[in-house]
């Protein structure tokens, strides 16, 4: 479990799945999370690495905050794959459930001016999300209702996860797409779509594991971690807006979204607009941190970019 790619499900088979989904339509989300107690305490017992990159995690944003005089987040592993494991019943519900109302928050600052403008106007966005908080609760935004959604996806990673959601998603206005299969056609089709007002989300803080090699190293809390070129790539050359976006889990029924336009002219510098962008709502929402890897742990480049 080095790599985000080397990792499985765990826990996630399709009938398992189905019958946290009944839990749900019979007994409602609130009696679903008490489920989820115990069987998360059983499945985090057979989780090492989860249990490890957790910790690992806690104890680099602990040395943070106190070298920064801030105050110091304690959790516990089994907490933190306890909110990753809610995220997920959120995510199912946001997605599969009409009925459920979720009430969104903003940052009402400049950025978030310029990306209501661009709603409005029906200017076409490439939206960079990441592994941070529960991105999919944007298919229930108010604000986004009528806009087309093509979303990137590791599928073959989370393949029965996303088995699921598609027998049950009711997000008809939202396209998956592998990023296995991404190529010159696929650029120009997302271009096609911007040009028509869509929107297009792609992560990122994951490395490709079709080209591992092809990353920028910077700082994210006072490590030096890899972020992946690809992204960033691709979102430039579609020549428009660029915005890094997080959905934050506040309480029950409440999200709150970030949002912060990308202008930087080079690539690393966009990375590095981007990693600052993450680091904020980190330090904000510490548990809500979902990549269980060696994210901190930097590799060298096998070749020059």
């Amino acid at each position: 479990m080095n790599n985000w790619y080397q990792m499985h499900e765990q826990s996630a088979g399709k009938y398992r799945l189905e019958i946290l989904w009944w839990i749900y339509k019979i007994c409602g989300i609130r009696i679903l999370k008490i489920v989820l107690y115990p069987i998360v305490t059983i499945i985090s017992l057979f989780a090492r690495g989860a249990r490890t990159y957790s910790c690992q995690y806690r104890n680099i944003l602990n040395t943070y905050q106190r070298k920064h005089n801030l105050p110091e987040t304690q959790f516990s592993s089994l907490l933190h794959i306890y909110e990753f494991a809610a995220a997920a019943v959120d995510k199912m519900s946001a997605s599969c459930d009409k009925h459920r109302k979720i009430k969104f928050s903003v940052l009402n600052n400049a950025d978030w001016a310029a990306f209501n403008e661009y709603l409005k106007s029906n200017t076409g966005v490439f939206l960079i999300c990441s592994h941070l908080g529960n991105i999919e609760a944007l298919s229930a935004f108010p604000g986004g209702k009528g806009k087309k959604m093509h979303a990137f996806m590791q599928v073959s990673q989370t393949g029965t996860f996303h088995q699921f959601m598609v027998r049950h998603n009711i997000a008809t206005n939202t396209t998956i797409y592998p990023t296995e299969s991404i190529g010159i056609e696929t650029a120009a089709q997302m271009y096609d779509n911007l040009q028509n007002g869509d929107l297009v989300m792609m992560a990122g803080d994951r490395t490709s594991p079709n080209s591992p090699d092809r990353f920028e190293t910077v700082n994210f809390l006072d490590h030096e971690c890899n972020f992946p070129i690809g992204t960033f790539k691709f979102a430039r050359a579609q020549s428009h807006p660029i915005f890094a976006i997080c959905l934050m889990h506040i309480k029950h029924e409440r999200y709150a979204i970030y949002v912060h336009q990308i202008k930087s002219a080079t690539i690393h510098e966009m990375i590095g607009e981007y990693a600052r962008f993450l680091e904020k709502l980190v330090l904000k929402y510490p548990k809500q941190w979902f990549n269980f890897f060696n994210f901190f742990e930097t590799t060298e480049k096998t070749a020059q970019n």
